[in-house]
């Protein structure tokens, strides 16, 4: 909830989840492109279960590959999040994702268009310092609308999908860092940007 004084101006934000939701229309390309590059580079291809890279991950996981990656789309991520629980070990993560995937390729991607999943994705995760979605998230960090950030920022933000509390910048700068640059190096892999705005947005 957000009060505002007789002029419009913004007096107190309340609630146990501070969040401003953006449509997809107001995501800026380059933080699309982040987010696809590293949480689901298929996610244009596959219906919300993409079983190659589920496949990958599951035998990286059970070699001990610690950059195996995880086997969930942006569809079962969401599904984790807002539906069911993030119970990873035992029978009941086995039964948690299994329901992930009956509730994305089912419900999730049966009822909505890709460009909505990326919208309620966007708008639904915890990204540290307090903000839900990656508008607040923009105007805690940079003081900025999502739709003005650059590059690295967006890279910033998208590494928080991650692990935002372990990597939330106000208090593990170090951490942020090291996480922004794994994922521009992620986008230069899947080719949205080139070796040269690595190195810059780096810096």
């Amino acid at each position: 909830t957000i009060l505002y004084d007789i002029d419009g101006e913004v007096i107190i934000k309340i609630g146990t989840e501070i969040r401003q939701k953006v449509s997809y229309d107001e995501l800026p390309q380059v933080l699309i492109d982040a987010i696809i590059a590293t949480e689901d580079a298929r996610f244009f291809q596959h219906n919300g279960f993409d079983l190659p890279r589920f496949l990958r991950a599951s035998s990286g996981q059970v070699l001990g590959d610690s950059y195996a990656g995880g086997g969930s789309t942006l569809s079962m991520q969401l599904s984790k999040n807002m539906f069911t629980s993030t119970t990873t070990s035992g029978f009941e993560g086995i039964v948690r994702k299994f329901t992930d995937i009956y509730v994305s390729v089912f419900e999730l991607e049966k009822h909505y268009t890709k460009y909505e999943i990326i919208e309620f994705y966007a708008n639904s995760n915890y990204l540290g310092s307090g903000a839900y979605g990656v508008e607040q998230a923009s105007q805690t960090y940079f003081g900025k609308n999502v739709k003005d950030i650059n590059l690295s920022e967006a890279a910033l933000l998208t590494g928080l999908f991650n692990a935002p509390g372990a990597l939330d910048p106000n208090h593990n700068p170090e951490g942020a860092e090291t996480r922004r640059n794994v994922v521009l190096e992620l986008m230069e892999r899947h080719g949205y940007i080139t070796k040269e705005e690595r190195l810059i947005a780096s810096k």
